[in-house]
């Protein structure tokens, strides 16, 4: 009983992803900015030690370059930048350790389920000249697997501030253990994805110790 959680805290977090791929299909890709943000929830123990989870939107994808292709199929080159999104409902299940006071690191490690929301590849339209003629956006969302799983790793720091609140800032890592690939989207692929996560945010203790 000594060991049981003294403080419950609730927040909400914001921030920027980097997002890519691995695969036996898109070798040349590039990483995807976008958003993540949502709430969080923790337990502190007595013992430092944490358990929390968070209810996030996040924004991953890759964006790769056009193969531009004759009729016979010889390759002519790379044309413009191919985008494929992918936005998922993700809720993280972390375990951690804190260690500090008035200022504080952490590290945590979990696991990410994820459900997928929305799924969009834009493609650009080429002419018989090679001229780009626009973009066409396809929903992709039937396609590509609808769940998820991928481990990480989060390294932070927070601020007490006055009032129960506490700022927090912290990169997180995650690798994706499934492949949103399948049978009919990119068949044998094994399409996974991967990126980093920067994010800043506010804490609210609901008790002190």
């Amino acid at each position: 009983m000594n060991v049981l959680g003294q403080i419950h805290s609730v927040g909400i977090q914001g921030g920027v992803n980097l997002t890519n791929l691995t695969g036996d299909y898109f070798k040349d890709s590039k990483f995807r900015p976008g958003i993540i943000g949502g709430f969080n929830y923790e337990l502190l123990f007595k013992n430092n030690y944490t358990i929390g989870t968070d209810i996030l939107y996040s924004q991953q994808g890759f964006v790769d370059k056009f193969i531009l292709t004759e009729d016979n199929g010889n390759v002519l080159g790379k044309g413009p930048d191919s985008k494929f999104y992918y936005d998922y409902l993700s809720i993280p299940i972390k375990f951690g350790y804190t260690e500090g006071q008035k200022l504080k690191s952490f590290v945590k490690i979990g696991v990410c389920p994820s459900l997928l929301l929305k799924a969009e590849t834009t493609l650009p339209m080429i002419d018989l000249s090679g001229n780009l003629t626009g973009y066409e956006k396809v929903d992709v969302k039937e396609n590509a697997s609808k769940f998820d799983f991928a481990g990480l790793i989060e390294l932070g720091i927070g601020y007490s501030l006055k009032n129960r609140l506490e700022l927090i800032s912290s990169l997180t890592g995650r690798k994706s253990l499934t492949t949103f690939s399948n049978s009919d989207y990119f068949r044998d692929s094994k399409m996974r994805h991967y990126g980093f996560s920067l994010s800043i945010g506010l804490k609210y203790r609901l008790n002190e110790k």
